[in-house]
């Protein structure tokens, strides 16, 4: 009897080791509701949207699911919102900002320093045929102090700026252009904002159709990456937008893309895409949703396969609120072209990006 009394335990022990630990028992298991940050924290890769300033103070989910779901976020920082006044800045969306992303550990990306005349300062008068009538030696001293007084605020809580928007777009940034010459105004804005913050990373943004990465456009914008590298402009990387729009899309647009990666690489450039949706076309079938799910699932695994290419931005972080259902340029009142729908639940695109990131680098 006391025989068995002893081995009891024993057994006990090695019935135990042998049964399996439950799901959520194991060592480093997966959170069953997996967030898309806590893969790409992970790898030190950033997933991130873009801040609606007026809808995320409005809509209670808004701000929840930006702080749960991105390490990294866009930041809005036009020179019109910035410096509606000669000398005088208003901060006050930037701090807004950047005490949210300390709060929810997140990093911000500045869009944009410099971009097309109407985003530019009231001031400048930029909408005359004289571009304002300033020198060049005026209009220097004035996009030196903008990009740097708005550099020097964000700090280290902005990791990026996009310091030029859509340069090869036709008269974008017409009257920097005009006054400053083509290529110099660019060679300034990245030396000054270099000299602002120099560890931020800074970009040369651009965007190159609906339907894909088109190659001419391409080949146009990495011509100019070169000059401008070669003239002095401290360029680290160049971000893509991919509005794109599947009745267009071509069946190349992956290739495309990964012709966009070698040649970055090639020009000594990472990569960032900086502004992904993808329109759905009309109607809101299911295999719509499952091929949407597809192409957001191939761009970013695509890019987290390749080191060179650094993260991944949505143009927005619900269907309800996408720039394409109320833009002059491109009025599509059924798009729901981003991962999350109108009531902020979880797309089929949600869970294609949420695939990638699992997969790792």
């Amino acid at each position: 009897m006391t025989l068995v009394l002893k081995q009891v335990p024993s057994f006990l022990a090695i019935m135990l080791l042998l049964v399996p630990m439950a799901p959520s028992q194991k060592k480093d298991a997966e959170p069953e509701n997996a967030t898309l940050r806590q893969h790409a924290d992970k790898m030190g890769f950033w997933v991130g949207t873009t801040i609606q300033g007026r809808m995320w103070n409005r809509d209670p989910q808004y701000k929840p699911v930006l702080g749960l779901e991105f390490n990294a976020a866009v930041s809005i920082v036009f020179q019109g919102i910035t410096q509606p006044q000669r000398g005088r800045f208003n901060f006050d969306g930037m701090d807004e900002a950047m005490s949210f992303a300390k709060d929810h550990h997140m990093k911000l990306m500045g869009h944009s320093l410099v971009y097309k005349n109407a985003t530019s300062a009231p001031w400048l008068n930029f909408n005359t045929a004289a571009c304002g009538g300033w020198s060049p030696k005026e209009l220097d001293q004035i996009l030196k102090e903008h990009i740097q007084t708005v550099v020097r605020h964000g700090g280290d809580t902005y990791y990026s700026w996009e310091v030029v928007n859509e340069p090869t777009e036709p008269h974008h940034n017409g009257c920097w252009s005009r006054i400053l010459g083509e290529a110099q105004y660019m060679v300034k804005a990245f030396q000054y904002a270099h000299e602002a913050n120099p560890n931020a990373l800074l970009l040369l943004n651009d965007t190159f159709g609906q339907g894909g990465i088109d190659q001419a456009r391409g080949d146009e914008f990495f011509s100019l990456v070169k000059r401008l590298k070669a003239a002095g402009a401290p360029i680290d990387a160049v971000g893509t937008e991919m509005h794109w729009e599947m009745p267009q899309l071509r069946p190349s647009y992956l290739d495309e893309f990964k012709s966009f990666l070698d040649n970055a690489r090639e020009a000594g450039v990472k990569v960032h895409i900086t502004e992904m949706d993808v329109y759905q076309g009309p109607g809101n079938s299911t295999e719509a949703f499952a091929k949407q799910k597809e192409i957001f699932y191939n761009v970013s695994h695509t890019c987290l396969l390749d080191s060179n290419c650094i993260g991944f931005m949505t143009w927005g972080i619900a269907d309800r609120y996408t720039w394409l259902r109320t833009s002059d340029w491109k009025n599509l009142p059924d798009a729901k072209p981003v991962l999350f729908d109108d009531d902020f639940k979880k797309k089929p695109a949600y869970y294609g990006v949420l695939q990638a990131l699992k997969g790792g680098r």
